[in-house]
């Protein structure tokens, strides 16, 4: 496979889908009184609950404030992005939940509505109505001058860069000490899950599910020959039809998705590979994942005192390399 490399901006989609969540994620150093961790994980090995690793996430957003404060920006801290409700559920490998379908489609109106919600994001209000000038100062300032420093291949050999300057450098040194090693292990964990589906999608297994599926398609009236093709066809719904009829076509044809992925072999097989091989990746990247959690868990103290927990703050994200099966749902 040949090697990609990735520039700052392009990791930061991979790690966040974009600037509104590079500004989400991103944090900045700034003087707390404590001292910064050691130099390396020094915390627990326990993995951190999703609450803890919400603290940690919102402990970055409140470091970020204040160092582009500092540095002559505005940022305001806002939910964690990537707080996903019922309607955020995915589904890699094929919807097997007839009664989500029903009710969601593909997501379609919640695509809609969280693309509404980054629209209105005040940290993305206040970059885009920036003169180019002050914007590209802005992204300085937030990311650093270039992509050097930092650098980390992920399990799937795409090499990761990113700099260590900058309030998103600055935050994460600020909380988890070693700079460097805290990089490497947050690029390899957070890219398990994608190795993780390529894995299921190749497995034999899955092939043969995926041909009973479209089998149980062609019956209903719905050639396609994978759900990757289903997909592609409610994306044409969206682009040729108003959204209201876009909605209904595409709920029409996750239903026949899901009735078929639960008629045949398909879910089943989707979740016992998914499981399988999310367990032999986490084996496989043991010393990784509990490095991220001792660095997670030495940073708790520092980020609890930065961002208490909120009791109404929604459900975070599973950790990376964990996985999760409800209704098929593989997030």
């Amino acid at each position: 496979m040949s090697r990609h490399r990735v520039t700052a901006t392009s990791a930061a989609r991979a790690v966040a889908a974009g600037l509104a969540a590079v500004l989400l994620l991103g944090g900045c150093g700034a003087a707390t009184g404590d001292p910064a961790p050691g130099p390396g994980p020094a915390g627990s090995s326990r993995e951190p609950s999703p609450r803890e690793v919400r603290v940690l996430a919102r402990a970055e957003q409140v470091l970020i404030s204040r160092c582009m404060a500092a540095r002559g920006f505005r940022y305001e801290v806002t939910e964690v992005a990537g707080a996903a409700g019922e309607g955020a559920r995915t589904f890699p490998y094929a919807v097997d939940d007839v009664a989500w379908a029903r009710a969601h489609g593909y997501g379609g109106r919640e695509d809609r509505l969280r693309a509404e919600a980054r629209r209105n994001d005040p940290n993305q209000r206040y970059f885009h109505g920036l003169r180019p000038s002050a914007r590209a100062a802005a992204r300085t300032a937030l990311m650093g001058p270039s992509p050097v420093g930092l650098s980390a291949r992920t399990p799937t050999k795409m090499t990761i860069t990113a700099s260590t300057e900058g309030c998103i450098a600055d935050a994460e040194r600020t909380l988890y000490g070693d700079l460097r090693a805290w990089f490497r292990v947050k690029v390899v964990t957070m890219n398990l899950r994608p190795l993780r589906e390529t894995r299921v999608h190749q497995d034999r297994r899955y092939v043969a599910a995926v041909a009973r599926w479209a089998t149980c398609m062609r019956a209903a009236g719905r050639p396609y020959t994978s759900p990757d093709e289903s997909r592609q066809a409610a994306a044409r719904y969206r682009e040729s039809l108003p959204a209201s009829e876009a909605d209904a076509a595409g709920t029409a044809l996750a239903v026949a998705e899901a009735t078929c992925a639960t008629g045949t072999p398909l879910a089943r097989v989707s979740r016992t590979l998914d499981r399988s091989y999310g367990e032999r990746l986490r084996a496989q990247y043991r010393e990784e994942l509990v490095d991220r959690w001792r660095f997670q868990n030495a940073a708790l103290p520092r980020a609890r005192r930065l961002a208490p927990p909120s009791p109404s703050a929604p459900p975070s994200s599973p950790e990376p390399g964990r996985t999760q099966t409800s209704g098929g749902s593989h997030a």
